[in-house]
């Protein structure tokens, strides 16, 4: 091989060199939850101002921690932040909104099975049972008699050299499928992955709490239109953080599909 041609080589692989790490940082495209799956989603509804709540808090946290399939977020409501407990005073959670008091008064309206109403701790499964938060059979049990994914839901996380990483989210079923829940919302809920909270007053004075997978944001990403391609883009997860794709008409429907995000 002569000099010029070596050159010409040189010059070629540096020239493909942007392209190849575009390539290379181009991350995974995976499907995180299948039609015909079973769904697994566990949301427990609980306040920093209920005594009652840790136990269940603890269990959700376990349970996550045995189940690498199930999707659980806890909603801290806002109903306990102005009760007064003696001297001990009350407790402003700093993680509950009242979107997630109304999510929970929407689900007694939809007329649950188990134990309905509005109380702390409580556990909703699947959008379908409502339980004691911190009733480990129950929820156990109803999990494994729930329903099947009704969509596919897939993830492509890219991460280009010029921009900020994208996350795409696809779903996709049959059409008669697609047909039957028209209309039906998509939404994306943030949550972080653990906090722990020193809690200075109310039932729970003087306890350092560790909490699991907290919503912080809900965000309606569309609604199922069949004629219509069901592709939406957003930003990945943050560091600490994680993410679930629900498909339900707010807490007034079963959950159709769930999936964590990648």
């Amino acid at each position: 091989m002569n000099t010029t041609t070596a050159r010409q080589l040189v010059d070629r692989l540096f020239r493909s060199l942007p392209l190849l790490l575009v390539f290379l940082l181009m991350s995974m495209s995976t499907a995180r939850a299948d039609t015909g799956d079973q769904l697994r989603l566990v949301e427990l509804f609980t306040s920093h101002g209920c005594s009652s709540c840790p136990a269940a808090d603890r269990l959700l946290g376990e349970l996550l921690q045995q189940d690498d399939q199930l999707l659980g977020l806890e909603f801290h409501v806002d109903y306990w932040n102005t009760l007064v407990h003696g001297n001990a005073g009350s407790w402003v959670d700093p993680f509950s909104q009242r979107q997630f008091t109304d999510r929970q008064r929407a689900y007694e309206v939809s007329g649950l099975a188990g134990r309905p109403g509005v109380y702390t701790p409580q556990a909703v499964v699947n959008g379908q049972v409502a339980l004691v938060g911190s009733d480990r059979r129950s929820i156990q049990r109803a999990l494994q008699q729930g329903q099947t994914q009704q969509l596919h839901i897939g993830f492509a996380i890219s991460s280009p050299v010029s921009a900020k990483p994208e996350m795409r989210i696809t779903l996709s079923a049959e059409p008669a499928q697609l047909a039957a829940l028209a209309g039906t919302a998509i939404s994306l809920l943030r949550y972080r992955d653990t906090a722990s909270t020193r809690i200075t007053a109310g039932e729970n004075k003087d306890l350092v709490h560790v909490n699991h997978h907290i919503v912080y944001a809900v965000a309606e990403l569309g609604q199922i239109e069949p004629e219509r391609g069901l592709s939406f883009t957003v930003a990945p997860p943050a560091e600490d953080e994680g993410c679930v794709v629900l498909v339900q008409n707010g807490a007034l429907t079963p959950v159709f599909a769930a999936a964590e995000c990648p």
